[in-house]
């Protein structure tokens, strides 16, 4: 309420029930109200004089007829400047156009800039005739009509520009002249676009040199008068971007490009790269290399195929230091292979990757930095600590370390045995004649497949891991794993006690595809050919298997046959089995093909369902018929 009051003129009293209430009703009494005095001023009366009509205009016919006599100008002219001044006649009368065009014409300015210029005809006559009084003021203008584009601008902004070019000094006595001079272009057309620049005259005059010499260096003198605002930027951030701009795709370089933000540049490029030319691009500001140009330079360096460029690329989530750490590990003579298949370490920062290749650089019985290089998808401080044990570990010969140990004793790459190395970083905290006692050991009696897979074992005691491997090798021979060192008590029993089974059931040496010929009464081709339909039979377990056959063909007088067609049946739960085959045998259904039993629940539901639907109907057909 007291805004309202504040606003509203004297000569309408806020205490009048009458007015008041017009003016809330109406939504315009304010309005209105604050345009009456101007309304006085000029003979063209409003569309409509109520007091409702407070978002009414002048007449347009008339107002239009005033401008073309006042200006001499067309008909289309008219509107024009009726159009852009449109909502100004909503709170001034139409004096105010002709006033100001009086006023410009008084100061010598030409029609042509008026009717151009339409807006100019909307900013209060004192306002504008203050803004012409500035102009005049200006410094080292030898015409300052040529200065009629600033007109648009704020007085506030004006009043600046004026200020700041009287008080500094500079070759051609303003900064539209220096401007001028540099890039050889006219004056006016400076003016031009200094006028829809005008906040460069807010920055120092020493900025303002610097900026300008640092873009005509890269940029054509005409682009730089286009684009001015790019003045008003911090020198470094110009000079970063434009020295990442050198190896741009692009055939020019526009000052755009130094003050647009990043994705619209990065679109820009992208548009270039599918035009066929091959950038060499890294923004300046972020560090980050646009996806596309990374993509295709990583198929450069590293000879590979688009796809995997694509999934470095997205293993790494798009590191901004991708490009620069492939390059620096080339340079480091790691292999390209080497790099691909442990593309997880060029997410380091590049300054990380720096430290963690000179760490392992350090190491005093490196053989080659290929070896070691896996490693470096570990920490910086990780890996100086794991290089700072292995050297002051004595390990046999002078040239050798657990990695190189291990590596030479199961006849593994020394690269392969890093990367479960460090996948496993326990392995460099084994006590010393634990590792190479365990090592023995399982050499010994384990494929070296098997023990590189499974490096937990290492972690026993070398006495719990002899005592482990006599007791499996009683049972399984020669067939031991690394699990059964590590495993609780009771699943290494289990597993012995399957073991006994197994062995009693095929014998000495009898495989599973012999005793499915035997059980099943088929010869090898026919068994070779049900392992190629579910090769997962083979992963059973034997018991297993000869408890499902027994069931199918004892208790439910399946043929083997039917067996073979769905050999599925042998993984299936041998308790689900016998659950759906007594829920089938309810209703009714002794399925044709086994197949049904290892169905999904959904899917077996769904067929016991449509069995009792298709069970109902005949029911009632035969009670109907």
């Amino acid at each position: 309420m007291l805004k309202l009051l504040q606003f509203v003129p004297k000569t309408c009293s806020p205490f009048s029930t009458r007015t008041l209430y017009a003016g809330a009703v109406d939504g315009g009494l304010l309005r209105h109200a604050f345009r009456t005095d101007d309304a006085n001023k000029d003979d063209l009366p409003l569309l409509d004089d109520s007091i409702s009509a407070a978002t009414a205009l002048w007449r347009k016919e008339e107002l239009l007829s005033r401008l073309q006599n006042l200006l001499n100008c067309s008909q289309e002219q008219s509107e024009k400047l009726y159009k852009a001044n449109k909502k100004a006649l909503r709170m001034f009368a139409p004096r105010l156009l002709t006033d100001n065009i009086e006023l410009l014409r008084a100061n010598g300015i030409e029609d042509k800039f008026i009717c151009d210029n339409p807006r100019v005809l909307s900013i209060q006559t004192d306002d504008l005739a203050k803004k012409l009084k500035l102009l005049r003021e200006f410094p080292a203008v030898d015409d300052y009509k040529m200065l009629t584009p600033f007109l648009k601008a704020s007085l506030k902004s004006i009043q600046r520009m004026v200020d700041v070019a009287m008080q500094e000094t500079i070759p051609g006595g303003n900064r539209i002249n220096y401007i001028s001079e540099r890039t050889g272009t006219e004056v006016r057309m400076v003016i031009k676009f200094f006028a829809t620049n005008i906040r460069v005259y807010r920055i120092t005059l020493d900025k303002f040199i610097a900026n300008l010499d640092l873009c005509l260096d890269h940029l054509e003198p005409a682009h730089v008068v286009r684009h001015l605002s790019v003045l008003a930027y911090a020198p470094s951030s110009i000079r970063e971007r434009l020295e990442a701009l050198k190896n741009s795709p692009l055939e020019k370089i526009k000052p755009w490009m130094v003050r647009v933000p990043d994705i619209a540049l990065g679109k820009s490029f992208e548009a270039v790269i599918e035009k066929g030319r091959q950038p060499v691009f890294k923004d300046s500001v972020t560090g980050t290399w646009f996806e596309t140009y990374v993509l295709k330079r990583m198929e450069s360096m590293l000879g590979c195929t688009e796809e995997v460029s694509r999934e470095i690329y997205d293993k790494c989530k798009g590191s901004v230091h991708l490009v620069d750490n492939i390059e620096f590990l080339l340079e480091k003579g790691v292999l390209a292979e080497m790099i691909i298949k442990h593309a997880q370490m060029l997410i380091s920062k590049r300054e990380d990757l720096h430290q963690k290749v000179a760490t392992l650089e350090t190491l005093q019985c490196l053989r080659n930095l290929n070896d070691m290089v896996p490693l470096c998808v570990l920490k910086a401080y990780q890996l100086k600590k794991i290089v700072n044990n292995l050297n002051n570990e004595q390990l046999g010969p002078v040239n050798t370390n657990r990695i190189y140990y291990f590596a030479d004793s199961t006849g593994f790459k020394p690269s392969e045995v890093t990367e479960q190395f460090a996948r496993r970083t326990f392995m460099f905290r084994v006590p010393k004649d634990s590792f190479l006692a365990n090592l023995k050991l399982f050499l010994e009696h384990m494929n070296r497949e098997d023990i590189l897979a499974d490096l937990w074992a290492f972690k026993y005691s070398p006495g719990i891991v002899a005592e482990r491997i006599a007791r499996a090798k009683e049972v399984r021979g020669k067939k031991l794993m690394p699990w059964m060192v590590r495993c609780p008590d009771v699943v290494l029993e289990k597993s012995l006690q399957l073991t006994k089974e197994s062995g009693a059931l095929l014998g000495e040496n009898e495989t599973i595809v012999e005793y499915f010929c035997k059980r099943l009464g088929f010869d090898r081709e026919v068994a070779n050919s049900i392992f190629i339909k579910a090769p997962s039979v083979r992963n059973v377990r034997i018991t297993k298997v000869k408890k499902v056959i027994d069931y199918l063909l004892d208790e439910l007088d399946y043929t083997p046959n039917d067996i073979a067609l769905n050999p599925r049946i042998l993984m299936h739960s041998l308790q689900t089995t016998k659950k759906r085959m007594a829920q089938l045998k309810e209703i009714g259904c002794r399925p044709k093909s086994l197949i049904i039993v290892c169905k999904s629940q959904r899917q077996y539901d769904l067929f016991v369902k449509e069995w009792i639907d298709s069970k109902d109907r005949k029911k009632k057909v035969q009670q109907y018929g």
